[in-house]
């Protein structure tokens, strides 16, 4: 069931708090990424080295598990979606959960590979050089 993401703003524990959802859904998409990589390259393979019998059953299996490894990905996606996170590219995949500070607004960035939430970006500069966040010190 398709619901409307959830529209809500993450404060830095907050993000870092929902991060260990994201982590494991993220290791499946990594995983999926590199996977299906894979089979595509084997599926290019196969294809330059013309063999003629059995062939199309095997690009067709091969179609069949990148096509699986698609839908796998597209519901990862989703489901940082449905927690109101974006998906800014997929390689490396970066995630901008919407956030608040005391200054405001802001964009938290997390890169795979990244044990926290420690980038942030201005709203409206999502795409621009993500910055390190300030935490405050004692506060």
């Amino acid at each position: 069931p398709k619901g409307n993401p959830m529209k809500r703003t993450y404060t830095l524990p907050e993000a870092n708090q929902v991060l260990r959802l994201v982590r494991v859904i993220a290791a499946e998409l990594v995983e999926r990424r590199a996977d299906r990589r894979q089979l595509a390259r084997q599926r290019e393979q196969l294809e330059d080295a013309v063999t003629p019998e059995g062939l199309r059953g095997e690009l067709a299996e091969l179609d069949a598990q990148i096509w699986a490894h698609d839908e796998a990905l597209k519901r990862c996606q989703d489901e940082l979606e449905q927690l109101g996170l974006t998906v800014l590219r997929t390689n490396p995949l970066t995630v901008h959960f919407p956030g608040t500070s005391r200054s405001g607004e802001v964009v938290f960035c997390w890169e795979e590979g990244e044990t926290s939430v420690c980038f942030g970006h201005a709203v409206g500069e999502e795409t621009h050089q993500r910055r390190p966040l300030r935490v405050a010190k004692g506060a």
